[in-house]
């Protein structure tokens, strides 16, 4: 009897096993359907760089990036001071939205400073090569002027703190020239959705 009764729930889940499987053939074109829709909407959302060692990177563009943080922020604080001398609600509401702007931008620019160009791409010498450790903190102390230039930029309407954002962010960027396109980028996808990864992170 136990032994019919096992027999009996091996054929059930073979059986059901076989249907389930069936049932995902007939399904076949729907889920591929939506498993390509859904690679090609995170393609689209992923930046051209990651912590994961796909090797994607784009120096120059985080850059340019920087400059365009910078840019805005520089514009955020002239419309603000434009605005300073009105009281209507309007005027009020838009320089809150400026301020909003700026802070924005100035925590975008600090991000791509720490966890872009000093996480990944700023490396430390692994010898005792002095000149090798000079760069190295020369590196270091150019991309804390960023992250110091942004903060005050955030804090001021002076034209002189984007002045010295824009100036900290020139002083790196022929670190960064501009160069031929990833090779490993495709038709604009990322390596990551084509389940393609490299075996060493950085660049």
């Amino acid at each position: 009897m136990k032994n019919t009764m096992i027999a009996s729930a091996v054929i059930a889940t073979l059986f059901g096993g076989y249907a389930a499987v069936d049932a995902l053939d007939a399904a076949a074109p729907d889920v591929r359907a939506v498993v390509e829709a859904a690679r090609s909407s995170v393609a689209s959302a992923l930046p051209a760089h990651c912590e994961v060692p796909c090797g994607i990177y784009d120096d120059h563009a985080e850059v340019e990036g920087m400059r365009l943080d910078a840019m805005t922020m520089r514009k955020a604080s002239a419309q603000i001071t434009a605005l300073s001398g009105k009281v209507d609600a309007s005027s009020l509401n838009t320089i809150a939205r400026w301020a909003m702007v700026k802070e924005e931008h100035g925590r975008k620019l600090q991000h791509t400073v720490a966890w872009y160009f000093v996480a990944q791409r700023v490396k430390a010498p692994a010898g005792a090569d002095i000149a090798a450790r000079e760069g190295y903190h020369r590196q270091l102390a150019a991309f804390h002027r960023i992250t110091v230039a942004a903060m005050k930029a955030a804090q001021n309407l002076d034209p002189a703190a984007t002045d010295e954002l824009l100036a900290a962010i020139d002083a790196v960027a022929p670190w960064y020239p501009a160069k031929q396109a990833d090779a490993g980028l495709q038709e604009g996808r990322h390596l990551a959705t084509e389940d393609v990864w490299r075996t060493s992170p950085g660049g």
